[in-house]
């Protein structure tokens, strides 16, 4: 019964239709973990592994450990540059001293590297997190290459089995490679003749329903010609809501890192609520206990926005250092339109950080998003976050 329920599945989706998959990486030992959505490494695993050409990976970084779970994403990667297919990776300089134990072994299995001082270039970092395979689908995420985002982390991100995402991506990494490379900033896309697939939203299969989807990119001045910056995309989609406004994220500031002081998406929110909009944000405990956590506790004073803080359980095997954290970046709204990022909710991200987001339009990609929240939104970790507490930091490493 099951094949034929398949056979009939996939019989319903047009031959070379785009399709969308919707992945969460969910923490060991907890309670997450949607039916409806896919894990990160066995998507990764089959991704890189049906590669025969191409495959570029741009990261923030790379974090391996002995016997852990990234340990056969990263012998794919190499396995798949012995086999012949053309391997390069991106990573950016501020981490590189976490992601030089990886890139030896890498160089040495004929994987190309280069790094990027996206700090240089734009002011943020690369923060990006998506690979390309054989111009024929793309994975954007907010897992980083690092095992603990697949293991202790809880993560969201999409694979998109399309030619035309593929292409916009692959125009993405070429001026970011070119960039780590030595070329002006400038002219990372002065090529006149390159035009983007899905600046316009493209149909797409998910999950036996059809949705529409499109990809926008940060910082603002460093997307393609053509192409939605993140800010503008989420802030239309804000500006769109009628019901509800659901999502989580790790980071949530109005000034970081020495910037002027940001509104532009704490108004967007707040817009909502006042035209009657149920606003629902999950922030991480890390976000507590700093400057930082001012914006929050103001936020969660208006009225119509409802703000939990989430802390997740340590792992019986004991402390694992920058984990056991909430580090999806996602909002869904009115049931109907997703958002996926790579980026935090903040003014370094948006402005001057690299940054790649899927839009989607459709039930189908919204009930996935849903189930994920309500888990959270519901579930042992959160707590209302509450203006009159004093939070204190919690202990990452």
């Amino acid at each position: 019964m099951k094949k034929i329920l398949l056979s009939l599945l996939l019989a319903a989706v047009p031959a070379g239709a785009a399709e969308l998959q919707i992945v969460e990486s969910a923490p060991d030992e907890t309670v997450y973990g949607s039916t409806l959505a896919a894990r990160p490494q066995a998507v990764w695993l089959e991704m890189i592994g049906a590669s025969k050409k191409t495959l570029d990976i741009e990261q923030f970084y790379i974090a391996d450990q002995a016997g852990e779970v990234l340990e056969p994403v990263l012998a794919a990667v190499k396995d798949a540059a012995k086999r012949g297919v053309k391997v390069r990776f991106l990573v950016d300089k501020v981490m590189l001293k976490e992601s030089e134990r990886s890139l030896p072994a890498l160089k040495e299995a004929g994987v190309e590297t280069r790094v990027i001082d996206f700090k240089k270039a734009g002011g943020g970092v690369q923060h990006a997190k998506f690979f390309i395979v054989d111009g024929a689908e793309a994975y954007v995420g907010s897992q980083n290459f690092d095992w603990r985002s697949l293991k202790h982390i809880h993560e969201v991100g999409v694979r998109i089995k399309s030619a035309a995402a593929a292409a916009d991506l692959e125009l993405v990494f070429r001026a970011d490679w070119a960039l780590a490379g030595g070329a002006e900033p400038r002219k990372m896309f002065d090529n006149k003749k390159v035009a983007l697939s899905v600046s316009k939203p493209e149909k797409a299969q998910l999950g036996g329903g059809e949705v529409t989807y499109s990809l926008a990119y940060s910082p603002v001045g460093y997307a393609p010609k053509g192409a939605d910056t993140e800010i503008s995309a989420l802030l239309k989609a804000l500006g769109a809501a009628k019901k509800t406004v659901r999502g989580q994220v790790m980071n949530y500031a109005l000034q970081e890192h020495g910037s002027k002081r940001w509104a532009e998406l704490d108004s967007a929110f707040r817009k909502a609520a006042a035209r009657g909009v149920k606003v629902e944000l999950v922030f991480a405990d890390w976000t507590m206990g700093g400057k930082g956590d001012r914006d929050i506790k103001a936020l969660a004073k208006t009225e119509g926005v409802h703000i939990k803080i989430s802390s997740l359980p340590p792992h019986s095997s004991g402390f694992v250092p920058f984990a056991r954290v909430e580090h999806s970046k996602y909002l869904v709204l009115d049931g109907e339109t997703s958002y996926i990022s790579t980026s935090n909710w903040g003014p370094g991200y948006f402005l001057t950080s690299r940054g790649v987001a899927v839009f989607i339009k459709g039930h189908a990609a919204a009930a996935v998003l849903e189930d994920i929240f309500a888990k959270t939104w519901a579930g042992p970790y959160v707590q209302p976050v509450d203006p009159m507490k004093e939070y204190q930091p919690v202990k990452r490493n």
